[in-house]
């Protein structure tokens, strides 16, 4: 009976203290740093095992670490390393830049520099190097040397496939494909236009296109001085005398100076506009026939009439030919009047 008793006052006291360690727990977590569990102080760490004096100067533990001595920097630390010692052939320098600028400016305006600095020789370029190249390439297209003085001309061949300057050294060695020599890839020469079509460029007048003014001053004023001399006095003496009329020839043409229009003049009447007209169509056949003046038509024009419907080009070629003829006959017209006022000045000063 008192081994049942006691084991059941263990088993109690075994719960309490159990649940007193919880109720600890509890509580110091809730206090935090305050707790005595964290302010206890830890165990000291145990000693180390004692070594012999051979280990401590084989391990170098005796052996006190020697201070590195602080050297200056010197312009040899600032020397690149092995592997960025070689430049790079792609990127260019400041004196490359400059003397493509150089080879730019003297392709455009035939100055090799700017102004204030030295032009630079083409004979300090490498012989392979692709700025060479491409300022020879320049000087190539504006020129017509293939290369700066100095230097052996280079072609596309001397730069592998997958250079970035072969193509463009290909483009200008070939005229680029687009009707434009010297002139790189996706750009329009200037004498092309956006049709394909080159348009005619204003080629030097002929001998016979020059004459043609003067054989049409000349042909009107010989018609013009045939009825004034033989045409008129021939009229004149077959009409009877009428009211104002004098027997000189010279005195009938002198009063057109200051008789009015609605006065009887002296002059007769003569089929002179219908001459006149037969000689200048006669002119404008000729040449009309010969092809001396070819139709210029504009440059919008003839972008477009190319692509117009059928009647419509036709009418504007004819239509353009004859305001040619207009022009030429309204020219001829202000000849024949000049020429008749110094015919009426000549004859009132022979008059007077």
């Amino acid at each position: 009976m008192s081994s049942a008793a006691a084991k059941a006052e263990a088993r109690r006291k075994a719960i309490l203290n159990r649940g007193a360690d919880r109720l600890a727990k509890l509580t110091t977590s809730a206090r935090g740093e305050d707790s005595p569990v964290y302010s206890s102080p830890d165990p000291p760490p145990a000693p180390l095992p004692t070594h012999s004096q051979n280990v401590r100067q084989f391990l170098g533990e005796d052996t006190p670490a020697a201070t590195p001595p602080r050297l200056s920097r010197t312009a040899s630390d600032s020397r690149p390393t092995s592997f960025a010692s070689t430049p790079d052939p792609t990127i260019w320098s400041e004196e490359q830049q400059q003397q493509l600028l150089n080879a730019l400016m003297g392709a455009a305006g035939g100055a090799s520099s700017l102004p204030g600095q030295q032009p630079q020789p083409a004979e300090s370029l490498p012989e392979h190097n692709p700025l060479a190249a491409l300022m020879g390439a320049f000087a190539g297209a504006a020129g017509g040397a293939s290369s700066l003085p100095g230097q052996q001309p280079q072609s596309a061949e001397s730069f592998p496939e997958d250079h970035p300057l072969n193509a463009l050294m290909s483009m200008m060695s070939s005229g680029g494909g687009q009707g434009g020599a010297g002139m790189p890839p996706g750009m329009v020469p200037p004498n092309t236009n956006m049709f394909n079509q080159t348009p005619d460029r204003p080629a030097k007048k002929t001998f016979l296109q020059k004459l043609m003014p003067l054989v049409h001053l000349v042909a009107g004023w010989m018609l013009l001085a045939y009825f004034v001399l033989w045409k008129e006095p021939q009229a004149f003496e077959v009409q009877p005398h009428t009211s104002g009329s004098t027997g000189s020839a010279w005195s009938r043409w002198a009063e057109l100076a200051w008789r009015k229009p609605e006065d009887s003049w002296g002059v007769q009447f003569v089929p002179f506009f219908w001459a006149f007209t037969t000689l200048t169509v006669v002119l404008h056949s000729w040449r009309i026939f010969k092809g001396v003046d070819p139709v210029r038509l504009p440059t919008l024009l003839s972008f477009a009439l190319p692509h117009l419907p059928a009647p419509l080009p036709s009418l504007i070629l004819n239509g353009m030919k004859y305001m040619q003829i207009g022009s030429v006959f309204i020219d001829d017209i202000a000849v024949l009047l000049f020429g008749v006022g110094f015919i009426i000045w000549l004859a009132s000063c022979f008059a007077s």
